[in-house]
Parts: structure tokens; sequence; C-alpha cells
């Protein structure tokens, strides 16, 4: 027997239903799969609200967002850092928001470069969010890698921004513009 043959995948209804009977807390659902999520330490915490106000200015109205659980289809359900809505997707008072509403979703990851980059990205390509940037905040790295024109599981366009540590040197102008 595989690893893969003793993981149980499961719907976001159900996990919804598991989430609320057993209590969980700290945890996604990416691809059918319930990961942790890992504890936020001030690198994550402060890039991310860097991120946020940048975006934000950039936005304008309140369609930036720095919390809440976003549906991806019927197998994946999770809280992006920070994400824009469209504005127009009419959202349920106590529902997720759902995948059509979502035109940009941020992942900032100091700890968790695998799943972001591996089964997240998919989901949120299958969905067919439009645009997904993925944030690596540490010192030796301080990129942002923007994904644009989902096809499939992946994504069509691919483009790299050197921002500095805890995305100090982001520009959200330069970024939207390429």
């Amino acid at each position: 027997m595989t690893v893969q043959d003793e993981i149980h995948h499961m719907t976001v209804d159900e996990y919804l239903h598991v989430v609320r009977d057993l209590g969980w807390e700290s945890t996604e659902l990416v691809e059918g799969v319930v990961y942790d999520v890992t504890p936020e330490y001030n690198r994550h915490r402060a890039t991310v609200m860097r991120v946020f106000r940048c975006v934000d200015a950039a936005v304008g109205g309140e369609l930036t967002n720095v919390s809440g659980s976003v549906r991806l289809g019927g197998s994946s359900m999770f809280d992006p850092d920070v994400f824009v809505l469209d504005g127009t997707t009419p959202l349920a008072p106590d529902d997720a928001v759902p995948d059509a509403a979502v035109v940009l979703a941020i992942e900032v990851s100091v700890t968790t470069q695998s799943r972001d980059r591996g089964p997240k990205l998919i989901a949120y390509a299958k969905a067919g969010v439009p645009e997904v940037w993925l944030i690596d905040p540490r010192p030796e790295v301080g990129e942002l890698v923007r994904h644009r024109d989902p096809d499939g599981a992946s994504y069509r366009t691919i483009d790299r921004f050197v921002i500095g540590e805890d995305a100090a040197d982001l520009d959200v102008a330069t970024v939207l513009a390429r």
C-alpha cells in the first residue's frame, strides 16, 4: 500500500461537516486533502499586512481582503493571505467567497512553499482564478511570482519580480503593468 492509497479525499461539504463536528481549527482543504495550517510568525504577518496595504492602495474601494475563506470548486477551500474581489459577484453572508468572485489571490509563503506552489496553485488554476501571486519574503529570496491566464491545472503566463525582504520593495503598479 502506498501513502496515496491511505489518503481519503473529501469534498468541501464533507470538510465543512468535519470542521464543525470535530472542532478542527487551522486547517485548509486543498484538492480534497486536509492540511494543517502552520503558525504564522512575524515575518509572515508583517509581509501580509504590507502586501495588503500596497494592493488595497492600488485597487481601492472595499475589494481587497485580508481574511476569509474561498471555495474553489467542490474539493478546495482555503484562506488566501490577501485576495481581491471583482465587486460584481453576489456574496452570501453565511458562506465562503465563491471562486468566481476572486480576481487575484495572494499567498505569502515562508514555510509552505511546496504546498502553495503545488496543490494550492493547481486548485486556483482549475477554479479559473485569473491571477495568483506567490510571495517568498525571506531575505535570501524576496520575490513575487505572478501567475496569470489559467489553463487547466496550470497557468500560461508566469512572471518573476524581485521585491526584497518582507516585500519591502513591492511596487504593485509595476507588477500589474507587466
